[in-house]
């Protein structure tokens, strides 16, 4: 009884575990396209002001 409550919380907290990983990678991909998209968009910018000679 005890053993199988013990796995019960252990479980438990593995899922808890797997779970904060796998919202800190989508977090990690998420701010990682943020940087890249703002970058994409700063390139975009300076080349449209080079265009446009201002």
């Amino acid at each position: 009884m005890i053993q199988m409550m013990m796995s019960t919380i252990g479980g438990s907290a593995a899922t808890r575990r797997v779970q904060q990983q796998q919202q800190a990678l989508m977090l990690r991909k998420a701010v990682g396209f943020a940087i890249v998209t703002s970058g994409l968009a700063v390139i975009v910018a300076q080349a449209l002001q080079h265009a446009l000679g201002a």
